[in-house]
């Protein structure tokens, strides 16, 4: 099936309807060119606007361009980035321009283009409205040289018009080298082509490539990458830059609906099971779409206050087909509870419980909580029987705080399964990255402390932080602070809350 996805690029290769300036495949380049570290492919549509700062950050590479095979593909656009790609390969003789005469609508066929003719022994995507960190490509390439692996992948910064964020931080959260996919339980959620760089000859050897979608692409070509590397590497350092801003509206990942995208994932989960692969890879990258992609899309805002929510329904009945001929019961995979809850309820065909749980999660401000054997459970108000208590992961609740000599303690309590997996207590600025403080936590039995000097404090910026607990290297909890318990009995509203002075007080009110 690879072979088709990359036909159509040879094709238009062998065609007239392709313009190529600096061909690195051309004799002249073989012949007379050193072979470069790394090649860069960049798709480009309509990407006037941004497309010098992205060009520039490769440019100014800590690696040197000269070391850099960089092809540029201009999928058809009808603004004026043709006319900057090629000024910049008029500069540079190792800047490629690809000009195609007819748009795809997806960066797939471009990226393939850019794969037939990259000769460099790595390759790496990098999208027409990002950049990179100035040391991004020399930091993959050494981890590439010094192991031997077959990818690495670093830190993705999404940048957003007032913040900064972290995206897939379990793919960047430590220094890892030579292990396998199946080493980091979240590698295969974070599929987009941002921070990575892999072996080209695996790439072609295999005939990875991308198909010629919308959305999804990214999901199905590294999916077919995992699938066959034998060795990958991660590290901590910023590789990549998401542009995010509000000047930037039209990234198809915008602009893409929600049920085109699932659509597209039932395209990808057909397409993996079609894979002769170790039955456990299989099964997790499927699990990621059934769960994560497909799933996970109903607790959002988007699918509650939705109008067409039978057209979200349709979608994951068409999922659910897809899994009657594997060899497992797929619902035996969810990890999240609340998740494999609602799927129970949906192949039950209790569709308007199914629909509740989620208006529920999004809408009930006082969810109940129950304990029970130091384990924390949901407790779903409209349900009964075995689906009135749901388990949630790991819950934290904020007991007490105070501060002597200058130094913040917090106690909480803590409950769930990964109570042992504790590391510590994380203070992260909401708006940008690196401006956080990491403190040591104690726990004994289901209570923890932690402790922060007001002097570590003030050497951040001045912003408003999320207080985090981290477990399992990357996992992230809140700590939650209950300022009230609102409820209702026998026509009354009752309300426990916390006054301006500190205090805990009682409100009574009647419902009429």
């Amino acid at each position: 099936m690879n072979i088709l996805v990359r036909q159509k690029a040879r094709e238009l290769l062998k065609g007239s309807a392709v313009k190529i300036k600096n061909n690195p495949s051309s004799l002249r380049n073989k012949f007379l060119g050193k072979e470069k570290k790394v090649t860069i492919v960049t798709a480009a549509y309509n990407s006037g606007k941004f497309i010098r700062k992205t060009i520039e950050s490769v440019i100014n590479q800590s690696i040197g361009i000269d070391e850099i095979e960089y092809i540029i593909i201009d999928d058809c656009s009808t603004d004026d980035t043709y006319t900057i790609i090629q000024e910049y390969a008029a500069k540079y003789k190792n800047i490629c321009s690809v000009s195609l005469q007819e748009n795809n609508g997806s960066p797939g066929t471009p990226r393939n283009i850019g794969i037939e003719l990259g000769t460099s022994k790595y390759i790496t995507f990098l999208d027409a409205d990002d950049w990179l960190a100035p040391d991004g490509l020399e930091s993959l390439y050494n981890i590439l040289e010094e192991t031997g692996d077959d990818y690495a992948v670093g830190k993705t910064v999404k940048v957003e018009s007032e913040s900064e964020s972290v995206i897939g931080e379990f793919a960047s959260v430590k220094e890892r080298r030579s292990i396998t996919p199946l080493d980091v339980p979240h590698f295969f959620y974070h599929m987009g082509p941002t921070a990575r760089m892999m072996n080209l000859s695996m790439v072609k050897e295999n005939e990875i490539g991308f198909p010629n979608m919308k959305f999804g692409e990214d999901k199905w070509f590294f999916t077919d990458v995992f699938f066959t590397v034998g060795a990958v590497s991660t590290t901590k350092k910023p590789i990549y830059y998401v542009n995010r801003t509000s000047e930037n509206p039209a990234s198809l990942t915008r602009v893409t609906s929600v049920l085109d995208k699932r659509k597209a994932d039932i395209e990808i989960i057909k397409h993996i099971q079609s894979k002769d692969i170790a039955p456990e890879l299989k099964k997790i990258a499927l699990n990621r779409i059934y769960e994560y992609d497909l799933v996970k899309s109903f607790d959002s805002q988007i699918f509650v206050k939705s109008n067409n929510k039978e057209d979200f329904i349709e979608i994951l009945r068409e999922a659910v087909e897809t899994a009657k001929n594997l060899p497992y019961d797929f619902q035996d995979e969810f990890k999240v509870p609340i998740y494999k809850l609602a799927l129970e309820l949906f192949m039950e065909d209790r569709i308007d419980d199914f629909v509740r749980v989620f208006q529920w999660l999004k809408q009930d401000a006082n969810k109940k909580y129950h304990i029970e054997d130091g384990l924390p459970y949901y407790e779903l108000p409209f349900l009964e029987g075995t689906y009135r208590f749901v388990r949630i992961p790991m819950l934290a609740r904020a007991i007490d705080s105070y501060i002597i000599d200058n130094v913040y303690h917090q106690s909480f309590e803590i409950y769930g399964d990964d109570i042992n997996s504790i590391e510590s207590v994380l203070i992260r600025d909401r708006k940008r990255i690196d401006n956080e403080i990491t403190c040591d936590v104690q726990i004994e039995g289901n209570r923890g402390h932690f402790t922060v000097s007001l002097d570590d404090i003030d050497k951040m910026e001045k912003s408003l932080f999320t207080v985090f607990i981290r477990y399992n290297e990357y996992q992230l909890i809140n700590i939650k602070r209950i300022l009230k318990n609102k409820m209702t009995y026998n026509k009354k509203n009752v309300e426990f809350y916390t006054t301006v002075a500190n205090n805990l007080g009682l409100a009574i009110k009647s419902l009429e």
